[in-house]
């Protein structure tokens, strides 16, 4: 009697000493009573490549005109574009004021330089008389957007502008561009439309 007991808890310590050695042994993560909060709750990473012209076209798309014109240039700040907007407006409604082509042409692109100088070349012609900037009244950016390289932003202007005999408030949408590849930092005029 005393002799299977002995074998039986021969073999019990045997057993168990099998079960520890297996089950004792940890591999891998901890289980799930043994993680501390951080770990319990933080989501694993989950990497996506996303190298194909489609889906960065996808992205682009889904970003507002400022934020492309940001991610393009890296510098651009709609504040400091808006306070630059302002005084090329009084720039440039001075400069045709004196018929200051030079300067003209540094705040405009070609076309719409043209067009300023043919006004100018008129009103010197019919001794017209020139519009004076009184104040700008309010200015806001209505839209923005990249045209290639090319970052394009209007601006609604509401001013003030004598003739010498009176004083009309005028609403107009001015374009702004800049090639973002070059650099130089300054935009110039591109359009101007009554709004």
């Amino acid at each position: 009697m005393s002799i299977e007991i002995l074998i039986l808890a021969a073999a019990a310590i045997f057993v168990l000493f099998r079960l520890f050695s297996v089950l004792g042994k940890q591999k891998g993560a901890p289980p799930p009573a043994f993680r501390t909060p951080d770990q319990a709750e933080r989501p694993h990473p989950v990497l996506v490549h996303s190298d194909s012209d489609d889906e960065r076209e996808d992205e682009s798309e889904s970003l507002s005109g400022l934020q492309q014109i940001a991610r393009a240039d890296p510098t651009f700040s709609q504040k400091e574009f808006l306070v630059g907007a302002k005084m090329a407006y009084e720039m440039i409604v001075h400069a045709f004021a004196e018929g200051d082509r030079g300067k003209l042409q540094t705040l405009l692109n070609p076309d719409i330089y043209a067009d300023y100088d043919t006004a100018i070349s008129d009103r010197e012609k019919n001794s017209g008389t020139a519009p004076e900037l009184m104040r700008i009244r309010d200015a806001s950016i209505e839209s923005a957007a990249m045209n290639g390289s090319v970052a394009e932003i209007s601006v609604h202007f509401e001013a003030e502008i004598g003739d010498g005999e009176r004083i009309s408030r005028t609403h107009e949408l001015w374009t702004f561009e800049r090639d973002t590849k070059n650099r130089d930092p300054n935009w110039r005029l591109s359009d101007v439309s009554e709004d």
